[in-house]
C-alpha cells in the first residue's frame, strides 16, 4: 500500500501544478488575447480578400476605360465619314452604304452611352471597396495595439506567477521521483483518456465512478499489494 500511498501524494501535486497552469492559461486578459488573435487572423484574410476585388475591380475599369476610348475613336471616324458624304453629289451616293453607314454610327453611339454606364457602376464600385477596405485597415491597426498592450499585460501575468509555478513543479518532480517507476508508467498512461488515475476505494466503491468492486478486489487490495484498477473506469484504486 506504501506504493499507493506514493504515488496518491504524486497525483495531488501534479493536480494542483496543472490546476494552477490552467489558472495562468485562463486569465480573462489570456481570454481576450485569444478573442482578438482569432479577429486578427479573420480581418486579415477578409483583407486580402478585399485586396483582390480591388485589384479586379481596378483592371476591370482600366478595360471599360480602354474600350470607351476606342468606341469614340470609332464615333468620330464614323462622323467623319458621314461628313465627307454631305460633301458629295445626292446624284453619286450609294442609298444601302449610307444608311449602312448611318446605322453603324447610331450603333456605335449607343454602346458608348452603355459603356459609360457600365463604367459608372463599376467605378462606384471601386469606390465602395476601396472604402470597405480603409475601413478594415483602421479597425486592423486598432486590434494590433489593442493586442500588443494585452500580450504585455499576459507576459507580466505569467512573470507575477512563475515563481508560484516553478514551487509547484518543483514539488510535482519531487513527488514523482519516490514513485515506483513501472507504477508512474502505468499512471501516464491511464491519465491520457481518464483525468484523476488514482481514485479512493470507499465503501467496496470506485470513488471516480462509483461502481462497487467484486468481492475478490475488495480482498486482494486489503490482504495484498497488487494493484487493482477499476473494472468500470480504469483508475488505479487506493484504500487508505
Amino acid at each position: 500500500m506504501e506504493k499507493l500511498a506514493l504515488l496518491y501524494e504524486y497525483q495531488q501535486a501534479d493536480a494542483e501544478l496543472e490546476a494552477y497552469e490552467k489558472k495562468l492559461k485562463n486569465t480573462a486578459t489570456r481570454k481576450q488575447l485569444i478573442k482578438l488573435q482569432s479577429y486578427l487572423k479573420k480581418q486579415q484574410e477578409a483583407l486580402r480578400d478585399m485586396e483582390n476585388k480591388a485589384l479586379v475591380e481596378q483592371n476591370g475599369l482600366s478595360e471599360v476605360e480602354a474600350q470607351y476610348d476606342r468606341m469614340i475613336e470609332l464615333l468620330n471616324k464614323k462622323h467623319k465619314d458621314i461628313g465627307e458624304y454631305e460633301k458629295m453629289d445626292p446624284e453619286e451616293l450609294d442609298y444601302n452604304v449610307v444608311k449602312d453607314l448611318v446605322h453603324e454610327y447610331e450603333t456605335t453611339y449607343e454602346n458608348i452611352v452603355k459603356q459609360k454606364r457600365r463604367a459608372v457602376i463599376v467605378q462606384k464600385n471601386a469606390e465602395q471597396t476601396a472604402a470597405k477596405l480603409k475601413d478594415i485597415l483602421v479597425h486592423v491597426s486598432q486590434a494590433q495595439k489593442d493586442f500588443a498592450t494585452l500580450k504585455k499585460k499576459h507576459e507580466e501575468e505569467l512573470r507575477a506567477g512563475a515563481e508560484e509555478l516553478d514551487k509547484l513543479r518543483k514539488a510535482a518532480e519531487l513527488a514523482a521521483s519516490k514513485v515506483d517507476a513501472e507504477l508512474l508508467k502505468k499512471y501516464k498512461r491511464i491519465k491520457k483518456n481518464t483525468p484523476m488515475p488514482v481514485t479512493l476505494l470507499q465503501g467496496g466503491r470506485c470513488m471516480g465512478c462509483n461502481m462497487e468492486l467484486p468481492s475478490r478486489d475488495l480482498a486482494n487490495i486489503k490482504k495484498t499489494d497488487t494493484i487493482i484498477e477499476c473494472e468500470n473506469c480504469g483508475r488505479i484504486l487506493y484504500l487508505q
